[in-house]
């Protein structure tokens, strides 16, 4: 069995309260369609990126997303475009000094697929910066 690192050891990490927060603002939110759920942590000069954006801004150069209004709408697209019939179950959620790390499964009706989010965190506990990854064939 693999061991969880303590919060007693003097380690500087973000706390338990604030990940488990991030998680179900982000698991809570998609299975839910519920957009202001999965923004409300965001700041609101929040930075979004995903492999995806290009495709769905249909700007082969866009690689970003930025501010809060640009990526809530760009959840409020994503229930339209490719939620349809998609759950998400969050695996495991890592803290780091400035990071929570969500890993995560999408039960696609086509099968499982699985997906990592960063999200980095400003003094206030705001989402300043999202990145999604994906495991890509070779």
């Amino acid at each position: 069995m693999t061991q969880r690192w303590s919060r007693d050891e003097g380690l500087k990490v973000i706390e338990g309260a604030t990940v488990e927060r991030m998680r179900r603002h982000w698991e809570d939110g998609w299975n839910r369609n519920d957009a202001d759920l999965i923004c409300e942590p965001f700041a609101p000069d929040v930075v979004f990126s995903s492999p995806f954006v290009p495709r769905i801004v249909g700007d082969p150069e866009v690689w970003e997303i930025r501010g809060y209004d640009a990526v809530r709408q760009y959840v409020v697209d994503s229930f339209e475009r490719a939620t349809h019939g998609i759950r998400y179950r969050c695996d495991e959620a890592h803290a780091g000094t400035d990071c929570v790390i969500l890993t995560y499964t999408v039960l696609h009706p086509a099968g499982e697929r699985l997906g990592v989010d960063l999200m980095r965190l400003d003094d206030r506990g705001q989402v300043v910066e999202w990145r999604c990854h994906y495991p890509f064939e070779a």
